[in-house]
């Protein structure tokens, strides 16, 4: 790795360029946490127990620091590959643009111009590479559904009360919005779509392939069943791919489990 460094730092000087160590970080990858607690129940990092398990990286002469954390293209990567802080992240700034948003445009009453406010300047900086890191468990997933119940109201003028499901999906469906779990698997589905169908330079992995239409029938496929919306596709070809927990909520493992 410390040769990929130099490479890369050889790289940047013959074209003119510079990489700011002190802005350059390393991030040790690892399902198990680096820390180990003491008695009092606060955590040290195990490095420093150790120190002789830590390989000190250098660009230009300078070392590089040790995070636990580092923001890479908007993503807050973790050591576990985990996105509960990205989704906190996310959840936070979520909260504060509509504050703001709620603050300076107390005036405002036309629900279409809130709706476009919300959509622009709100929710799409949820949708940020939303399909590598909405795999966030339902704890986190009622939490932003529950900051779109609130929004939902502001853009209809009502008072912050409680509304049952069938009124929140009849809100939802009037304004033309949907609700974070469908919007997550949307996005997941035309990402996919676009990656079979070649429109980003982006491959199937290996463990998936295509499957002849021959080779799909429909276990339900009745007049009555699709009616009542009940149809649903049996494929002949099942994957059953044994993976890491880490990765087991990765884009394609999640993905190819949607009917």
């Amino acid at each position: 790795l410390q040769q990929t460094i130099d490479n890369l730092h050889s790289w940047a000087v013959r074209n003119r360029m510079i990489f700011h160590p002190g802005k350059c970080s390393a991030l040790t990858i690892s399902p198990k946490s680096l820390t180990v607690r003491d008695i009092s129940s606060n955590k040290f990092n195990l490095f420093s127990v150790f120190p002789f398990l830590k390989y000190f990286y250098s660009l230009d002469g300078a070392n590089l620091d040790y995070v636990d954390m580092q923001k890479d293209l908007g993503l807050l990567i973790t050591h576990d590959l985990g996105w509960s802080s990205h989704s906190d992240y996310i959840l936070s700034q979520m909260t504060f643009k509509f504050n703001l948003l709620r603050r300076n445009c107390y005036f405002l009453t036309n629900s279409s111009y809130k709706r476009t406010l919300y959509l622009s300047m709100v929710r799409s900086f949820m949708e940020h590479c939303n399909c590598v890191w909405n795999n966030i468990g339902l704890v986190k997933l009622y939490k932003f559904e529950g900051l779109q119940k609130r929004i939902i109201k502001w853009i209809r003028n009502e008072p912050l009360v409680s509304n049952s499901n069938s009124n929140y999906f009849t809100h939802h469906k009037d304004l033309n919005i949907l609700p974070i779990k469908e919007l997550f698997i949307y996005n997941d589905l035309r990402l996919f779509y676009k990656i079979i169908n070649n429109l980003v330079p982006l491959p199937l992995p290996h463990f998936l392939t295509l499957v002849d239409p021959s080779s799909v029938r429909y276990s339900t496929r009745g007049k009555s069943a699709i009616q009542k919306g009940l149809d649903y596709t049996t494929l002949k070809d099942f994957l059953n791919i044994k993976t890491h927990s880490a990765l087991s909520g990765s884009f394609f493992h999640r993905t190819r489990t949607l009917r």
